[in-house]
């Protein structure tokens, strides 16, 4: 991934008093998180989304859900839902709807759990088709109901089971939403492994497989409900290995998307030794820019049955790339974590009294940080940490304007500001936000390309008080008209902000470091005995070269 940057180191002291108040455009979003400050507790802010703490009734569901907040976070997420599908006039008891349910614009994931035993002391065949029916059909069937339900009354689903709660974020109507179905099944994975010695005993994958004819084949699952919405059937071991690689929304849903449009691609049978196998070849066939289940050359053919054996998921973990890119990931949950800040501590109050930012306002703004892939949240990060690295022993103002090749609309703005001697912390945070709006105003003159400018302000490393909090500021813009413009140059002259002498610094970075997707040799047998046969001569030669040397020496 290309990227581009700016650095605004502020040279002089500049006078920045007529910025004492936050400037907010109707088509900005403010969202800000607050942490301890002196002589003030945590616990008194309180963010202005109704987050429901509700877990789940069980052991298997409590997974889940603590799974899926992991991942798509506490705004987005929500187990033990209801609808008033039986109440009249308040009257009578509210119906469950999911156990699991995300909602991100417009990507709705519908989770059904059921961990049902295997009856282990009946013959095979009939063990598998109870706990089939039970585990499966019986999943897919409420996931169905769930969907048509929500695309008919999207605002009838509850937090509460007395249907008075509404979600903090609405469901999409029908004609936006897109909508995923996963049926997660426990109970099965010891049966299995004994069932194929040597595997993990994850359920195969067979698309040959469809409706019915499932109960003939055991521990193997292929399209449940072909004349229905696709369901994603995963296992308990599955499920986790999914949700620990794709663990952000849009990782989670874009894996979703695209193994549905495999595994469903008319006239082909598509076999898999376990979905683990699936994800793996999946990670290893293409970068953050794009991804397919097969290697690059190999996508344009048509061919009538693909297979993953078990080699992929072994393989993949074995990968000096994959390695680094695990490690190179973990400071990239800072992010997760300033997110979940925002979401239960931010208020748009708090730096903006009166303003009346409605909370779907908020969320949308919200949801543009929490949308980000793991691998840019790992970039970003980087900017961060980079930012605040430079700021250290400053006592300076220091922003950076940071923005993609790939996506040159959306462009971040990093700022951090100290906090003067004489400046209560209410009126700090007051100017700060305020300058950050300035900073985004210079970036739209100095990226004319991009149209939405997010702002993230934090304190300056070198404060001498306890605690800490963040800003958030998004800004979409277009276009500048004149008035914006003059108002922009000024602030750029005047406060030094992204002047033309700073360079735009480029740079590149990639999710697997020093990795290069090349065809899987694996399809290709004789091919890869050639390449080995090779390696052999070359080896023979070396080694042969070295020897008369050795003999020349003597």
């Amino acid at each position: 991934m290309k990227l581009s940057f700016i650095e605004n180191e502020e040279t002089h002291v500049s006078d920045t008093s007529d910025i004492n108040e936050p400037v907010i455009a109707p088509t900005a979003h403010v969202a800000s998180a607050a942490a301890e400050q002196p002589k003030v507790s945590e616990a008194a802010f309180k963010g202005v989304f109704d987050i429901s703490d509700a877990d789940g009734v069980n052991d298997s569901e409590r997974l889940l859900m603590r799974l899926c907040r992991r991942s798509f976070l506490s705004l987005w997420s929500f187990a033990n839902l209801h609808t008033d599908q039986d109440m009249r006039d308040g009257r009578g008891s509210a119906k469950e709807f999911a156990d699991v349910l995300v909602v991100f614009g417009d990507d709705v994931v519908i989770f059904s759990d059921k961990h049902v035993v295997f009856q282990r002391d009946k013959p095979l065949d009939v063990a598998w088709r109870r706990w089939y029916k039970r585990a499966v059909e019986e999943s897919a069937k409420q996931l169905h109901g769930a969907m048509n339900w929500a695309k008919r009354f999207p605002d009838r689903v509850f937090l509460d089971s007395a249907c008075e709660r509404r979600l903090p974020v609405p469901i999409p109507r029908a004609d936006d939403a897109r909508y995923h179905l996963v049926a997660v099944t426990r109970g099965s994975f010891e049966t299995c492994a004994e069932h194929f010695p040597g595997s993990l005993g994850t359920l195969q994958i067979n698309t040959a497989v469809t409706g019915a004819a499932h109960g003939d084949t055991p521990f193997t699952v292929g399209l449940v409900s072909p004349d229905k919405a696709f369901v994603h059937v995963l296992d308990e071991f599955s499920l986790e290995f999914v949700l620990r690689e794709m663990d952000t929304a849009s990782d989670f849903v874009s894996y979703l998307r695209d193994r549905q449009a495999f595994l469903g691609t008319p006239d082909r049978t598509v076999w898999a030794a376990g979905e683990e196998q699936l994800l793996s070849a999946y990670l290893t066939n293409g970068n953050e820019l794009g991804r397919n289940f097969l290697p690059r050359d190999s996508q344009r053919e048509s061919y009538d049955v693909v297979m993953f054996d078990e080699s992929y998921y072994e393989g993949l973990l074995a990968k000096p790339e994959y390695i680094a890119k695990k490690r190179l990931d973990e400071p990239s949950y800072a992010w997760d974590h300033m997110v979940e800040n925002f979401i239960r501590l931010g208020d748009p109050e708090l730096i903006a009294p009166g303003y009346g930012q409605d909370n779907s306002e908020t969320e949308k703004a919200l949801r543009l940080i929490a949308g980000e892939s793991r691998f840019r949240r790992r970039i970003l990060i980087d900017a961060l940490r980079g930012l605040l690295k430079n700021a250290a022993g400053s006592n300076k103002r220091v922003a950076r304007v940071f923005t993609t090749e790939q996506d040159p609309e959306l462009v971040y703005v990093f700022l951090t500001l100290p906090k003067q001697p004489d400046e209560t912390y209410d009126e700090y945070r007051q100017h700060r936000i305020a300058v950050l709006h300035a900073y985004c105003k210079c970036a739209k003159l100095r990226l004319p390309e991009g149209s939405t400018f997010i702002g993230i302000a934090l304190d300056h490393p070198d404060k001498d008080y306890r605690g800490a909090s963040e800003d958030l500021f998004v800004y979409i813009c277009e276009y500048l008209d004149e008035d914006a413009r003059e108002e922009a140059e000024r602030y750029r002259h005047e406060l030094g902000i992204l002047p033309d002498d700073r360079e735009l610094k480029r740079m590149k970075s990639a999710e697997y470091p020093s990795f290069v997707t090349r065809a899987d040799t694996r399809i290709d047998p004789e091919k890869r005995r050639r390449e080995r046969e090779e390696k052999t001569k070359r080896n023979r030669a070396k080694a042969a070269k070295a020897s008369k040397r050795r003999n020349r020496r003597r």
